[in-house]
């Protein structure tokens, strides 16, 4: 009777390869400058960027600083008056430093507001204010007490909105990424030129437990990373949690998600690179795109229409778009579908790559 032999446990060398992992990350100075110093010092930058608004600069020469015009837009919170010469003015106006020149004809006593071509959005808003202000003192002066047309607007409370708002989640993502990506692959590239591998294949270690052990020590890292980074935001800056645990814990359970997405497309790199000197331009290939064009530190919206549609589905924008909206609108999961969905193909097609380029050796 031959008694069939029982396969050897794989929990102890998974936990084994966890535990190398993480302390050869947290060992590595480059781990500890890209995954928790860099994030910090763009808190630290982007926390001091004010979340005041559109400000409209009007440049009003000195000689010309009273009238009722002057008094009506002193009293607008969203109104700057810049002082100076008309000359000076007029040319900041044509460099789009300031939006508009409110002038006084001499001859005819007529405000004339030259507005700047370069900046047409804040001229927009010049212009519509001034011209509010005119009309008003026109009807004023006119007898017109009571116009048959009114305006009528209410005040809605809510928080204001800041840049940390937005940046704090698109640093998640930075974090998250270069764990996923740059440490994956130049890990599992050390691991293979080194020979430790093929030592750790002469033991009953199955190759999908080592591919787990070090998915689980980037875990822990990437864990830590979205911890540090919240905490401090709400702590440094205030950075608002709108549902206070629930939030967080779904902004975790997002890492977790995004981190399993995004090492695929480490798995792909360890596999096609042969050292570290190929390591750096495929990561760069991948990674820099995404930071640069996935919403991390501006808004998609502000790039050209015709990049929009890339930008949207890469999956860096996935996460930072799910991130932003747990935690600055407090949706529910359920209204992050499109997000988690778009994640998930990611994830899949990194993998599917992975199975076919990935070489043990």
């Amino acid at each position: 009777m031959i008694l069939k032999q029982k396969a050897p446990s794989q929990l102890r060398p998974f936990w084994s390869m966890a535990y190398f992992s993480l302390r050869a990350m947290l060992r590595n100075r480059a781990t500890f400058a890209f995954g928790f110093l860099f994030p910090v010092a763009f808190i630290a930058v982007f926390g001091l960027i004010g979340g005041g608004g559109l400000t409209i600069s009007i440049g009003i020469p000195d000689s010309e600083q009273q009238g009722p015009i002057y008094e009506a837009l002193k009293q607008i919170k969203a109104v700057k008056l810049e002082p100076g010469t008309e000359s000076s003015l007029r040319q900041k106006v044509s460099q789009g430093s300031i939006a508009a020149v409110l002038l006084q004809e001499e001859e005819t006593s007529v405000p004339t507001l030259f507005i700047s071509a370069a900046s047409p959005q804040t001229a927009a808003a010049a212009q519509s204010l001034v011209s509010g202000i005119v009309d008003k003192l026109n009807l004023a002066q006119s007898g017109i007490i009571d116009p048959p047309l009114k305006l009528k607007v209410e005040e809605i409370s809510g928080r204001a909105f800041r840049y940390i708002d937005f940046a704090l989640p698109g640093i998640i993502g930075f974090a998250l990424l270069g764990t996923a990506i740059n440490g994956t692959a130049f890990g599992l590239i050390f691991l293979k030129k080194t020979l430790v591998l093929k030592r750790i294949f002469a033991t009953p270690t199955k190759g999908l437990t080592i591919l787990l052990g070090q998915g689980g020590a980037r875990m822990i890292v990437a864990l830590a990373q979205a911890a540090v980074i919240l905490a401090i935001g709400v702590l440094a800056f205030d950075f608002q949690i709108v549902h206070g645990w629930l939030t967080l814990t779904e902004v975790f359970a997002l890492t977790a998600l995004g981190l399993v997405a995004f090492l695929g497309f480490g798995l792909i790199i360890a596999g096609i690179a042969t050292d570290e000197n190929t390591v750096a331009p495929l990561t760069s290939l991948i990674v820099l795109p995404q930071f640069l064009i996935g919403g991390t530190f501006f808004p998609i919206d502000s790039l050209p229409t015709w990049i929009q549609p890339l930008a949207n589905v890469l999956p860096l924008s996935f996460f930072n778009t799910a991130v932003r909206k747990v935690t600055i609108e407090g949706v529910s999961p359920d209204q992050i579908l499109p997000q988690l969905v778009g994640l998930a193909v990611w994830g899949i097609i990194a993998y599917l790559v992975a199975a076919r380029t990935f070489r043990w050796e």
